[in-house]
């Protein structure tokens, strides 16, 4: 029963991030999160607190206004004070000036309580960077930014 609670949960937060809701898609994160995305583009590196995964998002949406998740595969193990979550999903970006834009993602979370306090996501990130790079030769200047780390 409890796994089936957790499954719910997770298709209702990539509701949130179809809908680009970073509000309650923070609002599941415990304030002393992890949040680690492989690579070094704009969008790499960890950030180790909610608020910091907030600017995370907030820049993922700026970046990809119209990107679109789709989960393919979840796996939950554990009790509520120790749940791990692996969902394997599919992102896709639509741009007027671009080739659509699709990768596969696995992430990894660690769930207490209700709120997520680790989670490490993986794609191919040549791919992502490659993405970016085009972005930026077109004038967004924040697909080439710095990673938000801290």
């Amino acid at each position: 029963m409890y796994h089936r609670i957790v499954r719910r949960k997770i298709d209702e937060t990539f509701g949130y991030l179809n809908q680009h809701d970073v509000d309650k898609v923070v609002g599941i994160f415990d304030p002393a999160l992890t949040h680690s995305f492989a690579g070094e583009s704009a969008l790499g590196g960890v950030r180790n607190s909610s608020a910091l995964a907030r600017l995370w998002y907030q820049r993922l949406f700026r970046l990809f206004p119209n990107i679109a998740f789709k989960v393919h595969h979840v796996v939950i193990a554990g009790l509520p004070w120790d749940t791990r979550v692996a969902v394997r999903f599919q992102v896709e970006v639509n741009t007027p000036q671009e080739a659509p834009y699709h990768n596969e993602v696995a992430q990894f979370l660690r769930i207490r309580w209700g709120r997520i306090t680790e989670m490490y996501l993986y794609e191919d990130t040549r791919k992502l960077e490659a993405f970016l790079e085009r972005l930026g030769s077109r004038g967004n200047v924040e697909a080439l930014a710095s990673p938000i780390t801290g």
